[in-house]
């Protein structure tokens, strides 16, 4: 049985087994970013972060 979110949109059957009750679209939740760690040329890292932070973090790498 599917569900429905107020919009009319249907709620994915395993996104509503995780008790959400809104779709996608409707969402207030902000998905994770990231931010490169780079501790040496050869290889990376990244640290998952809010999207306020990557953003922050982004914009003062390109600063000249």
């Amino acid at each position: 049985m599917s569900k429905f979110c107020r919009c009319g949109n249907a709620i994915p059957p395993k996104r509503s087994e995780l008790g959400f009750t809104k779709c996608v679209e409707c969402s207030e939740v902000q998905q994770y970013s990231y931010v490169p760690i780079i501790a040496h040329k050869t290889g990376n890292t990244i640290q998952i972060v809010s999207q306020e932070v990557s953003r922050s973090v982004h914009k003062a790498w390109r600063r000249k």
